[in-house]
C-alpha cells in the first residue's frame, strides 16, 4: 500500500500536490502546521475544507518554538506586514530576493519536512508530498532539486522506515500549476495563499488581498496559464 502525508499550507502549491497524491496514493493524510503565521486560522479552515472536500484525514500540529524564532528574526509572516509587490517587481531578482528574506521563517521546510518524517516513520513509512516549485526555487533555496535530494539522503539514516520526499511540481512554474489544478478539477478558489488575508466570502472563499508576492504570482499564474481566475481579492493584481 502507498501511503503519503501532503504538507499543506492552503495554496495553489499543496492544493494541487493533494490532488495529486489522492490521485497517486492508496492512503493520503494531510499535514498542516501552526506557527502563529498571519494567515493560520483562515490556512486551518481552507484545509478543513478540502480535507471534507477529498476525504481525506487531517492532522493540525502546533509549533510553539517556530512560533517565537520566527519572531525572534523577525519575519514579517508572523505578526508583521509583508511587503507589497506588483508584477513589475518580482521581474527584478533583487526584489524578489528581498521580498523572500522578509517572509523567511527560519529552516521552515526542514523543520516540516521533520514532522512529517516522524508521522511516516510512527505509521511504518511513506512518502512526504511537498509543494516545492520551479519558480519559487529561484528566490526560496529549500525549494529546490538539490534540496529535496540532500534530504532524502539525510532520511535514510534518520528514520527506520522508509521515507522520502516527493515534489510533483518541482519543474513546472505558477502557470504550470495552473494548468494541472485545471487538470485535475481542483476547487483551487477555495484555497489561500495571501501572507494577509482578509477573511471568507459568505460562500467560504478565502478574501485575498491582492498586494502581497504570494498573491501577484498566484493571479499571474492563473491568468497566463489557464486564463481566468476564480480567486477573491480586496484587490485584483495587476500584471
Amino acid at each position: 500500500m502507498k501511503r503519503a502525508v501532503v504538507l499543506f499550507s492552503g495554496g495553489l502549491d499543496s492544493t494541487a500536490s493533494l490532488y495529486w497524491a489522492k490521485k497517486n496514493y492508496d492512503e493520503v493524510i494531510m499535514l498542516t502546521i501552526n506557527y502563529g503565521s498571519n494567515e493560520e486560522k483562515v490556512t486551518n479552515r481552507v484545509a478543513e475544507f478540502f480535507s471534507k472536500e477529498l476525504q481525506v484525514p487531517l492532522k493540525i500540529v502546533k509549533l510553539n518554538f517556530l512560533e517565537e524564532f520566527s519572531k525572534l528574526r523577525g519575519t514579517t509572516l508572523v505578526g508583521g506586514e509583508t511587503p507589497k509587490v506588483t508584477a513589475k517587481d518580482l521581474e527584478k531578482v533583487e526584489v524578489a530576493r528581498e521580498t523572500a528574506k522578509s517572509v523567511w521563517v527560519p529552516a521552515r521546510n526542514l523543520v516540516l519536512i521533520s514532522v512529517a518524517a516522524s508521522l511516516l516513520d510512527a505509521l511504518g513509512g511513506g512518502d512526504i508530498i511537498v509543494g516545492f516549485n520551479a519558480e519559487e526555487g529561484e528566490t526560496f533555496p529549500d525549494n529546490t532539486k538539490e534540496f529535496v535530494e540532500r534530504v532524502n539522503e539525510a532520511l535514510k539514516l534518520a528514520t527506520l522506515n522508509p521515507v522520502k520526499v516527493v515534489a510533483p511540481l518541482i519543474n513546472l512554474d505558477k502557470k504550470g500549476i495552473a494548468k494541472l489544478l485545471k487538470e485535475l478539477d481542483a476547487k483551487y478558489e477555495y484555497s489561500n495563499s495571501c501572507y494577509m488575508p482578509k477573511g471568507f466570502t459568505e460562500d467560504g472563499k478565502p478574501i485575498h488581498c491582492g498586494e502581497c508576492e504570494s498573491c501577484v504570482r498566484r493571479h499571474r499564474g492563473l491568468i497566463e496559464g489557464i486564463g481566468e481566475d476564480r480567486t477573491v481579492y480586496l484587490k485584483v493584481p495587476e500584471i
